[in-house]
């Protein structure tokens, strides 16, 4: 019985290791077009912000890591940039969903909106650290981060729905 409850735990991650991989084709070639590469929405971040919401700190570690190293090979500056970023966001989601209701939107909305900043400060320092100079940190605020939040705040009403449906429904976890 034990060993049907690892192939179960598996299978979440591998769908969203396929997933992540759709997304991040999907924002290498289709909203390449649409966006600009600066002000282009990060919907692996909306997503494993989503995730780590519904499932918690330790699951959002382990998926913003992951997912943050394939962004990284995808798109990433360097490798580890969007994988500790990622899973900064992913920690601090999942404990925020400690103190939220789960079934209404606003928390997620909000958490994903404040994610969005947390995250874009995490790259901006590093590369900072890393290469110096970044721009000047307040006009990224008003031109890229905040834009940004904004897309992320409303990709988050259509995905965070669907993956709380799926949760709720056992398709990740069983119940």
């Amino acid at each position: 019985m034990k060993e049907l409850d690892n192939k179960n735990t598996l299978s979440p991650y591998l769908i969203v290791f396929l997933l992540s991989l759709l997304i991040l084709v999907i924002e290498g070639s289709l909203l390449g077009v649409i966006f600009t590469r600066f002000n282009m929405p990060d919907l692996l971040l909306v997503l494993v912000t989503c995730l780590a919401f519904l499932w918690g700190e330790k699951k959002g570690i382990v998926l913003g890591l992951l997912t943050g190293l394939l962004q990284d090979l995808f798109f990433g500056p360097a490798l580890g940039f969007f994988a500790l970023a990622k899973m900064v966001v992913a920690y601090l989601a999942g404990i925020t969903a400690r103190e939220v209701y789960k079934d209404q939107l606003a928390g997620p909305m909000l958490v994903v909106f404040m994610a969005t900043f947390v995250h874009e400060f995490i790259i901006f320092f590093l590369r900072l650290i890393f290469w110096g100079s970044s721009g000047d940190l307040f006009y990224l605020m008003d031109v890229l981060f905040l834009p940004k939040a904004v897309y992320h705040l409303m990709l988050t009403i259509p995905i965070y729905s669907l993956l709380y449906h799926f949760d709720q429904k056992g398709y990740f976890f069983s119940k």
